[in-house]
Parts: C-alpha cells; structure tokens; sequence
C-alpha cells in the first residue's frame, strides 16, 4: 500500500484510477454486447461550455459524484477549473454522468399493432402510450407505428415487424440521450436526433449488424439472413463482423449474417410515375411501371393519405406490373420504391390515384358478347351484386350509347325489351346501384358493355304452289325457289305407321325428290334455312301415296 500511495499520491488518484477500469470494463462489455468494438468518444458526452460554467458547479449539476469535477480537469487538460472558454466542448465520461431511464411515447398507431406487457400477456398499442425500456412491439399486416423518444427522435416501425427498446437512458436530466432499439425482423424508418443536440446517440441492433447514428434520416431492414441500411440525410456506422462502413447521404450498404458489410452503393432514384394510370373504374388496380435500370424488385404501399399512415394494401412485386386485388374506392396514393439486386431500397415516389369500382357491375349472363338472337324482344339477364339496391339497364344502337333504344331502372336480375327490334347490331349494359352516405342512389361504373346482333329467324315457307307427285315409288316435290340466302330443309313422316322423320333432306333447291319407303298417309315438312343453320316454323304438306 505504501507503494501504491506513492506513486498515486493521495485518496483522489485511487478513485481516478478505480474510474478509468470500470471505463475500460464498459467499453469492454460494449465490444461483446454490440459484436463491434465501441471507441472512447462513444462513452463519452461531450458537452459545450455555457456562459456561468465551471468544473465545479458541473460537477455538481452533471455527475454522480460532484467531486468528479477533477477527473473532467484531467480528461480535458484544464488548468484553471473555474475558468472555462465559453463554447469549448468538455468531454465527460458516461459512467460518472446522472442517468435516468426514460420512456418512448406512441404518438401514431393504425392497423393492428400490440406490445409485450409482460412476459406472457400482449397488449394492444394505443396513441399516448409511455413505454419503457425492454417493452417489445409488433406490427401486423398493413400496420404502422410511430414512436418518439426523449430528444424528439422519431421511429416508424412498418407492417410485419418487431421491434425491442433495449435502452432508452436520460443522461443529466435529460441533457444528452442514448437510444439502443433491436429490430428483430422487419423495418423501420427513423429521424434521428432532430435538434442536432451534440452527444446524442442512438443504435439499431439487428440479427446481423449494428447502425449507429446521431442526427440523420435512415431506413433499417431485417430478417434472421442479412440486414440492409439505407441513409436519406446524414450519415450512418454501419458495423458487422467487426469491421465499420459509413453509409453517407443517398448510400445504402447490407450485411449477411456473419460477413462484413458491403461497400455502400448509391440508392436507385425516385421512380417515375408520369405515366401511371390516375383513374379506376375497376378492379383489380394496375399499374405498369417504367423500367429502371438496376431495378430488380418493386415495393409498393398503398394508403388512404398522402401521409401513408392509413395503409390499405402493400406489397413486392418481382415484375413491373404491379397488381392490388382489393382497394376501398376514393382518392388513394402510392408509395413506390425500387429495389436493387442486393435488396437495398431506393428513393421514394408517391402517385395520387382514384378508384370509383363500387358497387361492381354486375356480371352479364345473356346474351353475351357477339351473341345473335333471334326474338325480337329479347329477355336480358345479369348476376347479382352485394350492396346494389337497383339496376339501370341501357340498350343502343351504339358503343357509345348516345342512341338509346331502351332504359330502364328496377331490382329484379332479368328484363324484356318492350320495343321489337329491326335487323342489325346493339349494345347493352347494366349500372349497379346503391345507396349512398345520403341516401341517395349512386352509380356504379359501367365499363363492361355487351354488343349483341338481331338476326330474325326465317319465315315460314310458302307452299301455295307446292305439288308433289307419286310415281315409280319415290315423291317428286316443286315449289318455288327459297327466299335470298335461305335455303330448304325437308323431313317425312308416316303416322299411320307411326314413324318419325322417315326421310330427311338439307339444302334443298326447289326441286327434289326422294324414295318413299312406307305407303299410305304422309306427312311433309318443309322449312326455311339460314346461313347460320336456323330453321323456321315448317310449312306441313300432307298426301296420300298408293302403290300405281
């Protein structure tokens, strides 16, 4: 002991030293806690000198102990601790600074989102809700969750994410702020240290990496495989593998679980959407996106507000036609990144579009498209739609429906035309419609339009002038030649020998003949035959044939 005094001089000096090991234990316990090995300045706040300031009176506001002040004066080499050059930075170490816990608050919450209460019990998340260090949050499909910490730094955790707050530490009251989240799976966007407060520090640790920041805008992704960053504003340490890069502004890198970060590589641009479709009257909505180069993958989030804090539908797409089944109707936006080959995510575009699909148009049963009828008041039919009160039903002579032959408006699924029609093409289609917040009806789309054409069916032959004639056992027949592009179609029956269609003959001119196998009464009929096979009423000849 006596040696030990002698060369540390006095009591103060074994407590400086006693310090200085359990700094190197900490930076020590840093280095295996992080897998990178944390230097000096980050155990360090650094603090700038204020107009009043003196050692001692820091060492009493800012430290564990206030008689520490003379471990500030050596750290920093001053000579006069009451005098301080007003804005010179101090450097005071983290061990000896008064620190507190502090919590983070929800500030945003939408979709399904809960937090680890305890061990075993889940909570759901709400706005306003304080959490403390350790508190665990997770984000479900089409979910967002917005938390803000002590130094006003703000974290937007996506869907399908999980998110643990290992540290949330308020050093002197809150004077500095040190953030350690663990991104478990999953992805966040955050603002980090918007005050520009100097010594401020935050950390994400993630299964294969660490992202170390002070003030900058940057996005996290992770799984259990690999983790990529990338930097919007500021820049960001990103550590794996014991080895640093620094992601700069407009840069992403990633690390694989168990290998160094790549070098960063500058983010895709913005997409251009200029020439994305802005307007839907059906679903499924699609959009066909420009090609960029280096773009492998698209990520596309849909939402209700330009803000993307009401998600309605997202998705990757491996293909530039991206494609969204199911979205509400009403002004919507699209938020839209590309992706390159190592999956580091670009810069974002946003595209206001509209959907007006609702209530659906109905589905049309018949007649169908390029169908021919032959009724000149034909019977129009359609499914059913949910939520549809009525129909509105519009047949034209036209495609554009300017010439309208027929309306009408009613709740069954079927309507006759009341109105013949003459010879030739038509178009027809059917509106949904159904209550509106007023209570008023409101149209539906109606993109769906059937084109039909009416063909009437032959008319009955004439057969005024038939003769038919016996001889040699065969039927001669003559009658006049069918009417333009018609021909004759014949069939023979016996009835006193109950036989049916004992002969029969197709296209037919207006002579023919054939063998007569049954004497006694017969029965001829005779019908007109269109260019599509539609037959006519047939005209009914009967005659008696007798053996000569």
């Amino acid at each position: 002991m006596q040696i030990i005094r002698k060369v540390l001089g006095d009591m103060k000096y074994i407590r400086l030293f006693l310090l200085n090991t359990l700094l190197f234990n900490s930076v020590l316990f840093n280095s295996i806690l992080f897998s990178a090995p944390a230097s000096a300045e980050e155990t360090m706040w650094r603090y700038t000198v204020r107009p009043g300031d003196n050692l001692i009176t820091l060492g009493k506001r800012h430290l564990i102990n206030a008689d520490d002040w003379t471990v500030l004066q050596r750290i920093n080499r001053v000579q006069d601790p009451y005098r301080l050059p007003i804005g010179s930075v101090l450097r005071m170490p983290l061990a000896l600074v008064k620190q507190t816990a502090a919590n983070a608050e929800v500030i945003f919450v939408s979709g399904h989102a809960h937090w680890q209460q305890s061990a075993t019990h889940w909570a759901p998340l709400q706005i306003g809700k304080l959490l403390g260090p350790g508190a665990v949050i997770v984000t479900k499909e089409n979910s967002k969750v917005v938390i803000q910490f002590a130094d006003g730094s703000t974290t937007n955790i996506v869907s399908n994410s999980t998110l643990s707050l290992d540290a949330l530490s308020l050093y002197s009251g809150g004077a500095m702020v040190d953030t350690k989240l663990r991104l478990q799976k999953g992805q966040i966007e955050t603002k980090a240290n918007p005050k520009h407060i100097k010594g401020n520090q935050m950390q994400v640790i993630t299964p294969s990496a660490i992202a170390a920041v002070r003030g900058t805008t940057f996005r996290v992704t992770a799984d259990e495989e690999a983790t990529t960053q990338e930097t919007l504003d500021g820049r960001v340490g990103l550590n794996a593998a014991g080895q640093e890069v620094i992601v700069n502004q407009g840069f992403g890198s990633k690390a694989e679980q168990g290998k160094q970060p790549i070098s960063p590589v500058v983010l895709l641009p913005a997409v251009d959407t200029t020439s994305l479709n802005a307007q839907y009257a059906a679903l499924p909505v699609i959009f066909e996106v420009p090609q960029m180069k280096g773009a492998e993958r698209w990520v596309a989030r849909v939402a209700t507000d330009a803000g993307f804090n009401q998600m309605v539908a997202e998705g990757e797409f491996n293909t530039n036609q991206l494609v969204f089944a199911d979205v509400p109707d009403g002004q919507l936006y699209l938020n839209l990144r590309a992706k390159d080959g190592e999956g580091i995510v670009g810069y974002e575009a946003v595209h206001a579009f509209n959907v007006n699909a609702r209530p659906f148009q109905p589905e049309i049963i018949s007649p169908n498209a390029d169908a021919i009828v032959r009724e000149a008041q034909p019977t129009l039919q359609w499914q059913a739609v949910a939520d549809a009160q009525q129909y509105k039903v519009e047949v034209a002579s036209d495609a554009t429906f300017n010439q309208l032959i027929e309306t009408k408006q009613l709740d069954a699924l079927s309507v006759q035309l009341e109105k013949p029609l003459t010879s030739g093409q038509y178009y027809w289609r059917v509106i949904s419609l159904a209550k509106a917040d007023d209570g008023q009806l409101e149209k539906g789309p109606a993109l769906q339009v059937n084109a039909f054409s009416y063909k009437a069916a032959p008319v009955m032959p004439d057969i005024s002038q038939l003769s038919v004639n016996v001889a040699r056992n065969r039927v001669f027949v003559q009658m006049p030649p069918p009417l333009s592009g018609l021909s004759y179609h014949a069939s023979l029956d016996n009835p006193f020998n109950h036989q049916v269609d004992v002969w029969q003959g197709a296209d037919l001119a207006n002579q023919f003949h054939f063998l007569l196998r049954e004497y006694g009464q017969q029965t001829l009929y005779i019908r007109h035959v269109d260019s599509d096979g539609i037959a006519s009423e047939p005209a009914i000849y009967a005659f008696d044939a007798q053996p000569e």
